[in-house]
């Protein structure tokens, strides 16, 4: 229940434990597995029929329809040009140790959902710059499934091959251990390098933009 409390409401594990008047690290313990006694039991069913007006759903019923249809807003961004840098980190329960490092999340329906069997591989952040120009533009927000991190012959990623985090496509260059990293704004080139001096985060899977 309290990994479903968190998921809902984009608590911290610190101010649930302010509400339901325990320690942090007593949240923690209960996160991974422990289980609550006596009045910390009822106050968690309390505040958990609170938010979700019944037990109609059992937590881990929720804990999968939020799984497949959420996706973290990271407070960090990739450059079209040079790159913007990807330092975030998660606890043992999978939560985000910094909350400065999370935005929000963004929502989908499930029919948009429906081709990704786990969406938890998949983060959200801007993008700044002009070299993606108009396949992307700065302020874009991509959608990265950092699962997908194979190249295939040509497609966009996120990525790192020297100057910080980038979104960039990549096009093998067949039959050798060189690929080319490509800017789809003409006015930028692209650069031939070893495969071997590319990080690949993950394949961008979508994106929004104004227009």
């Amino acid at each position: 229940m309290i990994r479903a409390i968190l998921k809902r409401q984009e608590w911290t594990q610190m101010r649930v434990a302010d509400r339901l008047g325990v320690s942090q690290s007593t949240v923690n313990r209960w996160i991974k597995g422990a289980d609550p006694e006596g009045r910390h039991r009822d106050a968690i069913r309390d505040f958990y029929a609170e938010i979700f007006g019944d037990f109609s759903a059992s937590p881990k019923a929720i804990d999968r329809q939020e799984n497949t249809s959420r996706i973290p807003d990271l407070a960090i961004f990739g450059g079209l040009g040079n790159g913007g840098f990807l330092d975030v980190t998660v606890d043992e329960s999978g939560d985000f140790a910094d909350p400065e490092h999370l935005r929000g999340y963004w929502t989908f329906p499930d029919y948009m959902v429906r081709a990704f069997r786990n969406m938890s591989n998949i983060y959200a952040w801007e993008v700044r710059g002009d070299s993606m120009d108009p396949t992307l533009s700065g302020g874009s927000v991509v959608f990265v499934d950092t699962k997908q991190n194979a190249l295939p012959p040509n497609d966009i990623y996120a990525l790192d091959y020297g100057d910080g985090l980038v979104v960039k496509r990549l096009k093998l260059i067949p039959r050798t251990d060189r690929i080319m990293v490509i800017s789809d704004n003409e006015r930028y080139g692209a650069d031939e390098l070893l495969r071997s001096d590319v990080h690949v985060y993950g394949r961008i899977v979508g994106w929004f933009q104004w227009r």
